[in-house]
């Protein structure tokens, strides 16, 4: 039996992009609704926020949850190959919404799928492998049209008698960008999302983010990971020094917490000590002037 990462969407919007770049919040009450439907026995714990299109896919036992106006976005591991016919009616009937979308992504045997069901019905699905073809169901949709013409022939193909005309991860890109009108990249839109585990795992707050391979819908990885992997180089190095987080500046800060010698020896700290000193020595000059002002009257 195996595994792969699978990303649905549910959408209720012919925009699915405007509830995201509008800068709407994502519901964490409504994610926890979700989850306690997928899983009423168990104690969900939270893994924090951060933009699904820049952190690592989810693990085992994860489950990420974005919730917008029009549209839901879930991320999770299925344990089975990736056959989007095939899907689980769990799954597409988890949200009230007219279309479904799922993009799938086997990073061990290098299997990449997509589908859509408008009202319950499925009306396009497609996966595959460089070299073959796993399930082709319905008919081909204008965005397919120049893959299935040769126009984005593999790298490989000379080297691959079987080779498909296209990569069918580069198929799934634009079917990403045709229904949904952006890609999920480290470079894209940034969509924020809500992270769980339900594998009875204890809940804190996590201080670093989501790390290792960010395969979301085709294997690249994202801004989280290459920070981690860049940090991990510099801070081995001479200097001894590290990076400043590529999330300092926003929502998304999830660094060390700073040690308390590297506190007490910050410009802020230092300047509490000092004020905090000259308190002392004035506080200390009035109780002798006090004591030797009573010391006369005796």
């Amino acid at each position: 039996m195996g595994h792969h990462v699978a990303t649905f969407w549910y959408l209720g919007t012919d925009d699915p992009s405007a509830p995201i770049r509008s800068g709407h919040p994502s519901d964490p009450g409504f994610a926890r609704r979700l989850l306690s439907r997928l899983y009423p026995t168990v104690t969900v714990a939270s893994l924090g926020m951060f933009p699904l299109n820049r952190s690592a896919s989810t693990g085992p036992g994860e489950v990420y949850v974005g919730s917008y106006p029009g549209l839901t976005v879930l991320q999770t591991q299925l344990e089975q190959p990736v056959l989007p016919s095939a899907t689980d009616e769990t799954w597409l009937r988890l949200v009230e919404a007219p279309t479904v979308l799922l993009f799938s992504h086997d990073p061990d045997d290098g299997v990449s799928g997509f589908a859509r069901w408008e009202s319950g019905r499925l009306v396009r699905s497609f996966a595959g492998a460089d070299d073959r073809i796993v399930e082709d169901e319905g008919m081909p949709l204008p965005f397919e049209r120049p893959y299935w013409a040769g126009e984005f022939p593999l790298d490989s193909a000379a080297d691959t008698p079987l080779a498909l005309p296209f990569a069918p991860s580069s198929l799934l890109h634009a079917a990403h960008r045709a229904w949904l009108g952006f890609d999920l990249s480290p470079g894209g839109l940034d969509v924020p999302v809500h992270g769980f585990a339900t594998d009875g795992r204890r809940e804190v707050r996590q201080r670093t983010a989501p790390t290792g391979a960010a395969v979301h819908v085709v294997g690249s990885p994202g801004r989280a990971e290459l920070h981690a992997a860049t940090t991990r180089d510099v801070g081995s190095g001479a200097s001894g020094g590290s990076p400043s987080s590529p999330y300092a500046e926003d929502d998304y800060e999830r660094g060390p917490l700073v040690p308390a010698v590297a506190r007490a020896s910050s410009p802020v700290a230092g300047a509490v000590r000092r004020i905090a000193g000259i308190v002392g020595d004035t506080m200390r000059r009035a109780g002798g002037a006090m004591n030797r002002r009573l010391a006369n009257r005796r």
